[in-house]
């Protein structure tokens, strides 16, 4: 049977209901503005009626608040997630490219390549064509080589900086998903703590957990899951716990429970570049606890950690990828400072490498993007090779190159000396990374593999006075002396000197034949077996003007005519000027030296368009996913008001029952007796 004051209680259940109904809406609308917050609502229930043991059997006995909740669709979660990673990635791709078209930019109000190359360096020799014997023309002409130079030096500068300052974002964005994975662990522990003390869910606690994921899956894309705990005598009873795991890249795990690893960054040794144009120090990633290697370079992941390995290392996919050949080991190993290695065997590594029809040892050469000591991958597993060697005859379509002193780390990080009899015949062998992205070590190629045909081209042209393959004579400077310097040269990034470059052919004035040269490498190998770099030790960050001509211009051959009448012969100087526009005398990409930039700037273009658009089309899924969760988790003002008062309304209401039931009590207990 029922309370004498049973409808006071009923009265105060729901006085307590919606005055919870109203701290809840007060909650909502002080969160309007809060970042990741979701909309909670009071779940409620009629309370158990009670048996009165009457003719109308039971009574209801009021309400009761089940719990507060929070309105979020998972749904919507992974959603957003997985758009999230890649608005992270393309974001970061239009950013830098954005910047890497700004370095290349050439018009009115910059002076770039077209001013500088098409424009006056060709002015600069036409006027020589007109007076080749003239000092002051000669070295105005000069200052315009100085300048070209320059341009492809800073240029490169630039690109090497922006790698820099790329590998210097990988490291704060690892810095910054370890901290993620610390702080969502850490909420784990206390969301548990708060929900296994009693029959209540950390609100707010879980959408700090959620605003934490949703700001890692911009970095990598993450999968998150959350189980029930059960308990280990009871498994039919789960105890209120939750095990939350987020896994990052193909399932990676990053977070279990109150449990997290964490990724560190392993600066690469000098001896460990994947490209010759490498900054030094570019970071690798590995995972804290075992060490083992971290990619985010899948084609099915994302991210714009992704984004930043892709520009930092991108080399369109050009690493250089050939079949394994054989190990021998028949020099001394030496240590990582050049010294011989006593009672140890260098084992060099030979594979071969598919080449397109028509190459030669010149065209393979000016490609190459490799370094002189560096990484190398055979059947999976990486190594280091301390230098390289090619063997290409013009017509083959396959070239051979080897790789020596090849070594791997053992688990004391020790250099390990073998051959590798564990690996068979036709195997992988990959150099470089072969990143399908047009990044910096691509632009780096591109201009390199330019400067080295011009530089080849211009050079032989002022040797022997054509590019004929027959050198039936050699060109002269003012002096009468025929050309035994290099125009062009490469500085050593070792001691600063100038060098002068090998030809690919050997001659002399007079040969009816031309023997091509099909041997050449760079480092410790080539050194020992005395192969020339020809102009493979030439890039964009090292070209100049020969120093000795700049200082005495009539070093310069103009004319291949013997006799003092070589004053105003400018044959040389003709033949220089087609390297222009005539494809027989350069070729660049299949176009034209003037065509260079336009080429890169397509590239470009397409890549910074690309991600432009890839940009706004998920920025434009981003915005409707949000649409769908605001319009579920959102906090939306009028609705918020509108509760309000409703649930005043209510309270008011109840407060009303209160107020008669207490008039009831009164009448019955003061005047009755009762």
């Amino acid at each position: 049977m029922t309370s004498q004051f049973f409808g006071l209680m009923i009265g105060y259940s729901g006085l307590t209901a919606y005055q919870t109904a109203n701290n809840t809406v007060a909650n909502n609308a002080a969160n309007v503005q809060t970042e990741g917050y979701s909309k909670q609502v009071v779940e409620q229930k009629a309370s158990n009626a009670i048996r009165t043991y009457t003719t109308y059997g039971m009574a209801g006995s009021g309400v009761t608040v089940t719990a507060i909740k929070q309105l979020r669709n998972e749904y919507y979660d992974i959603k957003y997630r997985a758009n999230e990673a890649d608005v992270g990635r393309y974001e970061a791709q239009k950013t830098y490219m954005s910047e890497i078209e700004k370095y290349f930019k050439d018009d009115v109000t910059i002076k770039g390549f077209t001013k500088i190359y098409t424009e006056e360096f060709y002015a600069g020799l036409e006027d020589l064509a007109k007076n080749p014997g003239t000092t002051s023309t000669r070295s105005s002409f000069l200052g315009k080589a100085q300048t070209l130079a320059e341009y492809f030096r800073t240029m490169s500068d630039n690109l090497t900086k922006e790698q820099e300052i790329l590998n210097s974002e990988i490291k704060s964005q690892v810095d910054q998903l370890n901290e993620f994975a610390g702080q969502i662990a850490s909420l784990n522990k206390q969301i548990n703590l708060v929900e296994l003390q009693g029959q209540c869910v950390a609100n707010e606690l879980r959408d700090q957990r959620n605003l934490i994921v949703d700001k890692l899956s911009k970095i990598v894309d993450v999968e998150v899951t959350e189980t029930e705990i059960y308990n280990a005598g009871d498994p039919d009873h789960p105890t209120g716990a939750h095990r939350y795991q987020v896994k990052i890249s193909n399932g990676c795990s990053l977070v279990d429970g109150y449990e997290y690893n964490t990724l560190e960054t392993r600066a690469r040794d000098t001896d460990e570049k994947y490209h010759q144009t490498d900054a030094d120090g570019l970071y690798d990633l590995y995972w804290s606890s075992t060490g083992n290697e971290f990619s985010v370079l899948a084609d099915n992941l994302s991210g714009s950690l992704k984004a930043l390995f892709e520009l930092r290392d991108g080399d369109n996919g050009e690493a250089l990828t050939g079949s394994y050949v054989r190990s021998t080991q028949t020099r001394n190993a030496r240590d990582r400072e050049g010294n011989v290695i006593t009672g140890v065997t260098a084992t060099d590594v030979t594979m071969t490498v598919s080449v397109e029809a028509g190459e030669t040892l010149e065209s393979l050469v000016s490609k190459l993007n490799i370094a002189d000591k560096g990484s190398i991958r055979i059947s999976g597993t990486m190594y280091k090779y301390d230098g390289w060697t090619v063997d290409f005859t013009p017509g083959s379509t396959t070239a051979t190159f080897t790789f020596g002193d090849v070594t791997y780390k053992n688990s004391s990080g020790d250099d390990i000396h073998g051959l590798m009899s564990a690996v068979t015949v036709g195997k992988k062998c990959e150099v470089g990374n072969g990143v399908e992205y047009q990044g910096i070590p691509y632009y780096q190629a591109q201009m390199n593999q330019w400067v080295r045909q011009f530089a080849y081209r211009f050079n032989y042209t002022e040797k022997h006075g054509s590019l004929n393959n027959l050198v039936t004579e050699n060109a002269e400077n003012l002096y009468g002396d025929e050309m035994d310097i290099s125009f062009w040269q490469w500085r050593s990034v070792t001691d600063g000197s100038l060098n002068n470059l090998y030809e690919y052919y050997t001659a002399a004035a007079g040969d009816t034949v031309n023997t091509a040269k099909t041997q050449a490498g760079s480092g410790t190998i080539a050194d020992e077996l005395n192969f020339d770099s020809f102009y493979y030790d030439m890039q964009a960050s090292n070209v100049y003007v020969n120093k000795k001509i700049i200082d005495d211009p009539a070093l310069m051959s103009t004319t291949t005519t013997n006799g003092d009448i070589n004053v105003s012969a400018d044959n040389v100087v003709k033949e220089l000027l087609e390297l222009k526009d005539n494809k027989s005398k350069m070729v660049y990409r299949g176009c034209t030296s003037t065509e260079f930039l336009s080429l890169i700037l397509t590239d470009i273009s397409l890549n910074s368009s690309s991600a432009k658009n890839f940009t706004d089309n998920a920025n434009n899924i981003r915005n409707a996913i949000a649409n769908q969760k605001e319009s579920v988790s959102g906090v939306d003002n009028e609705e918020e008001a509108l509760d309000l008062v409703k649930f005043q309304n209510a309270y008011n209401l109840n407060a009303k029952i209160i107020q008669t039931m207490t008039e009831i009590y009164d009448r019955l207990i003061l005047e009755t007796g009762v």
